[in-house]
């Protein structure tokens, strides 16, 4: 589990502001945000317990349940936005690479993970967190499915929802993980032979209307304050343009790079990113030889001159484990 804060990227300061119905950024230029990995996070009063040895990487048995009832202490350290894990439901099988509990090997994005808990309970930790005056952002994959078997030497893409063809992914091919290979990078498949991620075509137009639907039918449905969207250096940054209207909200993205010029290109589109460009001389400048707080103050002046807007970047404040 990881908690977040949104810092200002020149002062270091506290950023984000507030209204529970948030909608673009000034709604949430105050906040602080505590991200919850939903599985790894707390186990419901009443759960029959699961022994469970989180290096197996299978699931602990988390719930939204288990995150409701944590509510006060989340809010009893000031944090007053909450991010959790993906909803949708995920590949159901054990692999060589474990099991889907971080939420993001989605199969079907109309169906909830019932191993996170029923609808009910997410909604009831949805209303809870809107009543404490908190906001609620989820966290979104757009860039891949997975869990195509072979079939005959082919992929078997059937299993998939609402993309269950071929014609909606890019031809396999392995992703070299570089962000100096953006085209690999973008158009090749992340994960591995045991759960491959099959990687959306997201240059396509139909592509981008089913997302877009989807998106909608999200925030509209469970009354989503705000989006953190993974691997998004993984989609073309135009791709958001479009995808971001239909979402209506505020949302910052995960571009895992610390390259400022190429991780500012998204926020010309999302609007904001997890400030991954700051994170590496930040930390280097406190904790390893090669650091200097020179470097750190560049790069602090260059994101101010490439970035849209750096007072809405997220920038790590501290890491630590609960419960689980």
């Amino acid at each position: 589990m990881v908690s977040f804060s949104f810092l200002h990227s020149l002062a270091l300061g506290s950023l984000l502001a507030s209204a529970v119905q948030a909608v673009d950024a000034n709604g949430w230029r105050s906040r602080s945000i505590y991200q919850v990995l939903t599985d790894r996070f707390a186990v419901a009063d009443g759960a029959d317990p699961k022994p469970c040895d989180p290096s197996m990487g299978v699931h602990c048995g988390g719930s939204w349940r288990g995150i409701y009832e944590k509510l006060d202490y989340i809010q009893g350290m000031n944090f007053d936005a909450i991010w959790i894990s993906p909803i949708v439901a995920q590949m159901p099988n054990w692999t060589g690479d474990g099991e889907a509990y971080p939420g993001y090997w989605q199969q079907n994005l109309y169906e909830l993970n019932p191993a996170y808990g029923s609808e009910e309970d997410l909604m009831t930790l949805i209303d809870e967190i809107h009543k404490r005056g908190m906001l609620f952002m989820l966290d979104i994959v757009v860039n891949h499915m997975v869990g195509p078997a072979m079939v005959d030497g082919a992929f078997d893409y059937s299993m998939m929802r609402p993309f269950n063809e071929e014609k909606y992914f890019h031809p396999y091919c392995p992703s070299g993980y570089s962000d100096t290979d953006i085209e690999n990078l973008q158009n090749c498949w992340l994960g591995s032979e045991n759960a491959p991620l099959a990687d959306l075509k997201t240059e396509s137009q139909e592509v981008r209307d089913m997302l877009g639907l989807w998106i909608k039918n999200q925030v509209w449905k469970f009354g989503i304050d705000g989006l953190r969207i993974d691997a998004a250096i993984n989609v073309p940054a135009e791709f958001f343009t479009g995808f971001m209207e239909d979402a209506g909200i505020f949302a910052t993205s995960e571009v895992y790079t610390r390259q400022e010029k190429l991780a500012c290109e998204w926020t010309e589109t999302i609007g904001s990113i997890l400030n991954y460009p700051l994170y590496w001389p930040l930390t280097e400048a406190f904790q390893a030889e090669e650091g200097s707080m020179q470097t750190l103050a560049d790069m602090v002046k260059s994101i101010a001159a490439t970035c849209k807007d750096p007072t809405v970047m997220g920038t790590f404040s501290e890491v630590c484990c609960h419960f689980l």
